[in-house]
């Protein structure tokens, strides 16, 4: 397929593997971005349904580029081998089985990025979305749209990913200095990136959801990893957080380093819980237990555990539907400050 001769602003990495049943909807919303100036980067890491086929329909844009497997690479590779070939200005994900959800989701990122040029990366409110695209409930971080210097994010974003995966746009010369993904932490590397970045470079937020999150038991890399091995990588990633701090951090951020740490123990459990994974998700509080049975009275031990309690009592839609509510519930209770 010819590539488009003028350099798009923006690029999205979109990895596939065995997601023909939602990519199209991904692609879509992109195809109805308002911001034209984009690409996509298909990787089909070697998926065995109809993917081929669905990818297919859009074989005659030119903003759509495929590059298909013969072998599956994993997701983290994969991720590093688009971004790699990007030619955008600014760099994202858009996981196979996520979508736009407004049509100028794009441009609003593009338009912070243009006006603050200290800013590394653009995130947004996103929806959580079930297995047919329908939103249940709404995430948005903090209330108001924010730039702010990288390290007072850093200062909560060291003690919970609440940056989605797909959908954040990365400056490309940002990814220049700080790197890619860590190979090293399949689990774990979107939040890394993040905390790498705002180690940095200052961080933009738009409070509305510009992308869904959709939710459902299987995804591309869940199911690769052990809880155990999955906590390692989060305790390690907070780690690494610090360490890439500069010499010039206060040490009011440095000082956190203990108690992120701690709190990175009970992640993988929070994530297992979140995707439906109630066996995983014991098995994640097992392991924390005999890793650091210190923590077992510690607050959050313990709403972990309730969380898993529930879902395994109800099951996964009516927890996710529980959950909605109670997301609701506090959304009009609480106001979260920047």
């Amino acid at each position: 397929m010819a590539i488009s001769a003028a350099p798009p602003r923006v690029t999205f990495v979109v990895a596939t593997y065995n997601y023909a049943h939602y990519l199209p909807h991904a692609l879509d919303s992109l195809l109805m971005q308002t911001c034209s100036a984009w690409e996509a980067i298909v990787i089909d890491d070697a998926s065995t349904d109809d993917t081929p086929r669905v990818l297919e329909r859009y074989r005659d844009d030119p903003r759509i580029r495929v590059v298909r497997h013969a072998t599956n690479n994993g997701h983290i590779r994969t991720y590093n081998e688009g971004i790699a070939t990007a030619r955008g200005e600014f760099v994202g994900l858009l996981s196979a089985d996520d979508f736009c959800v407004r049509a100028d989701a794009v441009a609003r990122q593009v338009e912070v990025f243009d006006a603050h040029p200290e800013v590394g990366f653009v995130y947004s409110g996103y929806a959580f979305a079930n297995s047919e695209g329908e939103t249940m409930w709404v995430k948005l971080p903090w209330p108001q749209s924010f730039v702010r210097d990288g390290l007072d994010e850093f200062r909560h974003l060291v003690f919970d990913n609440y940056v989605p995966a797909s959908g954040p746009l990365v400056r490309r010369t940002c990814h220049d200095v700080v790197g890619a993904y860590d190979e090293q932490l399949p689990h774990a590397g979107d939040w890394d990136l993040w905390l790498r970045l705002a180690a940095r470079y200052g961080v933009g937020y738009v409070a509305e959801p510009l992308y869904a999150y959709r939710m459902h038991p299987v995804n591309m890399h869940h199911r690769r990893i052990s809880p155990a091995h999955a906590t390692s990588q989060h305790v390690l990633t907070a780690r690494k957080a610090f360490d890439a701090l500069g010499a010039d951090a206060p040490p009011s951020v440095r000082q956190l380093r203990g108690a992120a740490t701690r709190n990175a123990l009970v992640r993988s459990v929070a994530v297992e819980t979140a995707g439906g994974r109630a066996w995983r998700a014991w098995q994640g509080l097992a392991d924390v237990a005999r890793r650091a049975p210190g923590s077992i009275p510690s607050r959050e031990f313990r709403e972990a555990a309730a969380k898993v309690t529930v879902l395994t009592l109800l099951g996964y839609r009516r927890y996710t539907d529980l959950a909605g509510r109670y997301g609701r519930r506090a959304r009009a209770t609480e106001v979260p400050q920047p």
